[in-house]
This record gives structure tokens, sequence and C-alpha cells, in this order.
């Protein structure tokens, strides 16, 4: 009888669990997934129907003779009349360094010395009604 009302319990107790949603490329759908490292940032973003502004503090620990390496990744975009979604990135002196306007699909790479930028120390992210999938990685080497 023990047995049973055991067996019966755990059949309940399965049945009724729920899996998480299955995410083909790992993402929650507008929560951004950073990595803030001192020589590596990474922003991805899978975003519909985004209008949020969002500021990161880099943890960027370089000198002169260091290059910034930039990645960007903008695929699967759609865009309506009204999207106006930016990246903006400073340095130590609040001066920018870029201030990329994301209006489709996109592939960039791109290396700078830190000399002629500054060191990196902030980046933002100003989305309104963003859709797309954004993956933007910062290397300091």
């Amino acid at each position: 009888m023990l047995i049973k009302f055991h067996l019966i319990s755990f059949i309940i107790l399965i049945s009724g669990c729920v899996e998480p949603p299955d995410y083909d490329d790992g993402l929650l759908l507008n929560i951004p997934a950073i990595v803030n490292e001192i020589d590596y940032f990474s922003l991805s973003l899978n975003a519909e129907d985004l209008t949020e502004n969002y500021i990161w503090e880099l943890e960027f620990e370089s000198e002169n003779e260091d290059t910034l390496f930039t990645s960007l990744v903008v695929k699967d975009f759609s865009s309506i009349s009204s999207d106006s979604t930016f990246l903006k990135l400073y340095n130590s002196n609040s001066a920018e360094i870029f201030n990329i306007h994301i209006n489709g699909q996109t592939t960039s790479i791109s290396d700078i010395a830190i000399e002629y930028i500054g060191n990196p120390t902030r980046l933002e992210l100003i989305a309104a009604k963003l859709n797309c999938i954004l993956d933007l990685q910062l290397i300091k080497q």
C-alpha cells in the first residue's frame, strides 16, 4: 500500500513538471547577456520591440600600447519607421569613442589603438522598438 502511494505520488509529481522553453540561440527575449572582464566585454541580445536604455560600466584596464578590437553583428533585423537605436561607447574622459545607429543587418570588425581613443569605460544601449539579434564584443589586446 505504501509503495502504491509513493508510486502514484511520483507519477503525479513528474506529470506536473513543466520544462523551460527551448531557445535556439540560448538568449532570453529582451534580456541582455553580459560578460564584463578587464580585457573583454560582450553584449548579446535577442530583442523584440525592445524600448529601454542600458548603461554598463566597463572593467577595462588598458595601456596606450593596447589595441581595442570591436566586433558587431546585427542579424534578423526588422524595422519600423520609429526605430532609433544606438550603441554608444565612451572613454574615461566621457568622450564618445563611437556612436552606432542600429538600422539594419551588419557584420563589422575593427581595431584601433587605445592611445587614439582612450580607455573605454562606459557602453550605452539606447533602444527604441528594437527587433534583432545583436552581438557586440570589445576585446583589448
